[in-house]
C-alpha cells in the first residue's frame, strides 16, 4: 500500500507540475475608494485619498488604514485599519470605538481632541498579526498617559503591550513617559515590538553625561516589557580584551532611532562615554547586536575591523549605515561601512559587508567593476539604505557609479543591480537605457527613488523614473520586478487603466520602509505576492492592489510560506488552509489548487 500510495503521488506531481506554467499573475483590486465604492463591513464609503501604504503578510493578507463616511460618522469615529484575507475584510481597530478587546475598559481611539487616534497599518507580523497603536481618551486620561500599544493577533486575540506612563521594569519608582509605536517600527511573529522610550521617576537622571539615565532600549511584548539597554549603563565588552578595546569603566547611551529586530534578534547603535576621559570622540560611536549569545559590540569607530588588517571603521560620526532589514535569519548582519586606515579615499573606502559571529566579508566595495556596466564606471556606493538581501543571499540595491579614480560620473550614474549569494554580480536597469515594452522612453534618474524590495522567492521589485515614449516629457514611473530566470519587466506604469478605469498617475510601493521583526519587507511576501497604491488624482480615484509574482525554477523557496528556511508541514498547513482561495497562490493563477500543492511537495526540505 505505500509503495503504490508513493507511485500516485510521485505519477500526480510529474504530471501536474508539467503542467504548471508559471508567470506573473494579474493584478487584482483589493480595495478601491472613490467615494462610492462600500465599506464591506460598515454602512459606509471609502474616501479618496486616505488609504495609508499598505502592507503584506506571508500569507498573502493585506492591511491598510483608511478613512470612511456615511450615516453617523464624524471625524471622531472616521478612520480604521482592516485586514483583507482572501477577500474577507476585518476591522481591527477603529477611532472611537474602544481598544481590541476592550483592553482599557472605558476608553476609546482617539486624542483628547477626538481625532487622529489611530497610528499607521504598517507594523505587521509575518504570520497575521499587527500592532494597533495610538491615542486614548475617556476617562482618567491625561497627556501623561494617553498612548497606548496593542498587539492583535492572527487569531484576533489581543493583548495590551505597553499604555504611557506605565511603569518601567528595569527599576523602581520609574515610569516610561513615552510609549506610541508608529511606522517602521519591526514587531516579530509573538507580537514583540523593539523600541526607545523615555524614562521618568526616582533616581532618573536627565543632566547629560556619564550618569545620564534617562532613556532606554525595551521590547514591548504581550508578556511585559524586557529590557534590552538602558542608558548610563556599562557597555557591553567594557574592560574586555577584544577586538574593540573599549575601556573599562565606559558606559553608553543608545540612540532612539536605527532599531532592528528580526525574531529574538536585535540591533541598534550607541555611544560610549567614560568619566575618565579616556573615550575619545574620534572612536565613541559603536553598533550593537544580539543574534542569540547576549548584546555585544561588532562595530566601533576607528577600529580595526577583523580579518581585514589595516582597514578601520573610519573615525566619523557614522562609519556604519544599517540596511534595511540587516539582521537577517541566520544572524548575519548587512551594513553599510565607511573605511578608515589602509585605504585609498574616494577609491575604495567604503563597502556593503556581512558580519557573522566575528566573521568579516565585503558583499561590494567601492571601486569593484559590475558586470554589464561597460563604459568604464565602477560601484561607488548604494543610494542610503536601499540594499536589502533576502534569506537566500540575494542582495538587491539602488547603486551609484563612479569613475575608477574616485570622480563623480558626469552622465547615467545611477542603476539598479544584484548580488547573488554565490557572488555573482549584475545590472537589472540603468539611467539611460530603454524602458522594456514602451518605445521611445528611458530610464531617467533612480536616486532616492527605488523604494526597492525583495522576497525570499528571488524577486526584486522596485519603482523607476522614465521619460520619453507614453512617459511624456515631463516623465512618470513605472513598477518594475526582476528575477534571475524572467529578467525585468514592468508590472506597473504612469497611465495604466486597470487599477482605477482611468490612467493612473500615481504608483507607489511601501518598498523598504515597511518592516517586520521576522526579516522580511511588508510591501511583497516571501512568495513574492507584492501590494501597492495606485492613483488617479484627477478623478480621486484610489486603488490597493496585489499581483503574485513568478521566480521561475529559481522559485525554490516560494513555498517556504511561514520563512523558517524549510518547506515543511507547517507550510503545508497553510496552504491546505487557503484551499480554494487566492492566498497562498504559488502558480500565480489566482487561486489555491492542487497545482500549488504541487509546487510545495517538489520543493520539501531545506530551502538552498
Amino acid at each position: 500500500m505505500r509503495s503504490t500510495t508513493k507511485f500516485t503521488v510521485g505519477a500526480f506531481l510529474t504530471a501536474t507540475l508539467a503542467s504548471v506554467a508559471l508567470a506573473d499573475g494579474p493584478w487584482v483590486n483589493v480595495v478601491t475608494a472613490d467615494g462610492i465604492q462600500a465599506v464591506p463591513v460598515l454602512d459606509a464609503v471609502w474616501v479618496p485619498n486616505q488609504f495609508n501604504n499598505p502592507a503584506i503578510d506571508s500569507n498573502g493578507f493585506v492591511y491598510f488604514r483608511s478613512q470612511f463616511a456615511g450615516p453617523g460618522i464624524t471625524t471622531a469615529n472616521s478612520r480604521g485599519i482592516f485586514r483583507v484575507a482572501d477577500g474577507t475584510f476585518s476591522l481591527l481597530a477603529r477611532e472611537g470605538s474602544p481598544l481590541p478587546s476592550d483592553l482599557l475598559p472605558g476608553l476609546v481611539i482617539n486624542t483628547t481632541a477626538g481625532t487622529n487616534g489611530l497610528s499607521s497599518a504598517n507594523m505587521i507580523t509575518g504570520n497575521g498579526g499587527v500592532i494597533v497603536a495610538g491615542s486614548a481618551n475617556g476617562p482618567g486620561v491625561t497627556s501623561a498617559n494617553n498612548d497606548f500599544n496593542a498587539f492583535v493577533s492572527s487569531t484576533g486575540t489581543a493583548s495590551l503591550l505597553a499604555r504611557e506612563g506605565a511603569a518601567y521594569p528595569g527599576a523602581a519608582g520609574v515610569t516610561m513617559t513615552v510609549a506610541q509605536l508608529s511606522s517602521g517600527v519591526y514587531c516579530d511573529n509573538n507580537g514583540s515590538a523593539l523600541t526607545s522610550v523615555t524614562l521618568a521617576g526616582t533616581g532618573v537622571v536627565t543632566t547629560a553625561g556619564a550618569g545620564q539615565n534617562n532613556s532606554a532600549v525595551v521590547v514591548y511584548s504581550p508578556s511585559g516589557t524586557q529590557v534590552v539597554f538602558r542608558r548610563g549603563d556599562a557597555a557591553p565588552g567594557a574592560g574586555v580584551d577584544d577586538s574593540w578595546d573599549v575601556p573599562a569603566g565606559s558606559v553608553m547611551q543608545q540612540d532612539a532611532f536605527g532599531l532592528f529586530k528580526n525574531g529574538n534578534m536585535v540591533g541598534f547603535s550607541g555611544t560610549l562615554l567614560n568619566t575618565g576621559g579616556t573615550v575619545p570622540t574620534s572612536a565613541d560611536k559603536v553598533y550593537l547586536v544580539d543574534t542569540g549569545t547576549g548584546l555585544r559590540i561588532f562595530a566601533r569607530e576607528a577600529s580595526e575591523i577583523p580579518g581585514f588588517p589595516g582597514i578601520t571603521f573610519k573615525d566619523t560620526s557614522s562609519p556604519v549605515s544599517w540596511g534595511n532589514h540587516p539582521i537577517r535569519n541566520d544572524g548575519a548582519v548587512l551594513f553599510l561601512a565607511t573605511l578608515g586606515g589602509a585605504v585609498t579615499p574616494t577609491v575604495d573606502d567604503s563597502g556593503i559587508m556581512l558580519e557573522q559571529n566575528g566573521t568579516y566579508s565585503f558583499v561590494l566595495r567601492r571601486g569593484e567593476s559590475i558586470p554589464g556596466i561597460n563604459d568604464g564606471l565602477v560601484y561607488s556606493t548604494p543610494n542610503t539604505t536601499a540594499f536589502l538581501m533576502n534569506a537566500s543571499g540575494l542582495l538587491c540595491y539602488q547603486g551609484i557609479l563612479m569613475n575608477p579614480d574616485g570622480t563623480v560620473a558626469a552622465t547615467n550614474s545611477t542603476y539598479v543591480g544584484y548580488r547573488k549569494a554565490d557572488g555573482t554580480k549584475g545590472v537589472i536597469i540603468r539611467q539611460g537605457d530603454a524602458v522594456p515594452g514602451v518605445a521611445g522612453a528611458t530610464f531617467a534618474s533612480l536616486n532616492g527613488s527605488t523604494s526597492i524590495c525583495v522576497s525570499d522567492s528571488g524577486v526584486c521589485v522596485f519603482s523607476a523614473n522614465a521619460v520619453g515614449g507614453s512617459f511624456g516629457k515631463l516623465g512618470g514611473s513605472a513598477i518594475i520586478a526582476w528575477d534571475e530566470v524572467n529578467g525585468a519587466r514592468i508590472l506597473a506604469k504612469s497611465g495604466d487603466t486597470n487599477f482605477t478605469g482611468t490612467a493612473a498617475n500615481q504608483i507607489t510601493l511601501i518598498g523598504s520602509t515597511g518592516n517586520n521583526g521576522n526579516g522580511h519587507n511588508t510591501g511583497i511576501s516571501p512568495s513574492g505576492k507584492l501590494v501597492l497604491r495606485a492613483a488617479d488624482t484627477a478623478n480621486a480615484v484610489y486603488t490597493i492592489a496585489t499581483i503574485q509574482l513568478d521566480a521561475g525554477s529559481s522559485n525554490a523557496c516560494a513555498a517556504d510560506l511561514n520563512a523558517d528556511g524549510t518547506v515543511g508541514a507547517d507550510d503545508l498547513a497553510v496552504l491546505l488552509n487557503g484551499w480554494a482561495g487566492s492566498s497562498p497562490d504559488l502558480t500565480g493563477d489566482g487561486l489555491v489548487t492542487a497545482e500549488d500543492l504541487a509546487v510545495l511537495l517538489s520543493a520539501w526540505g531545506a530551502c538552498p
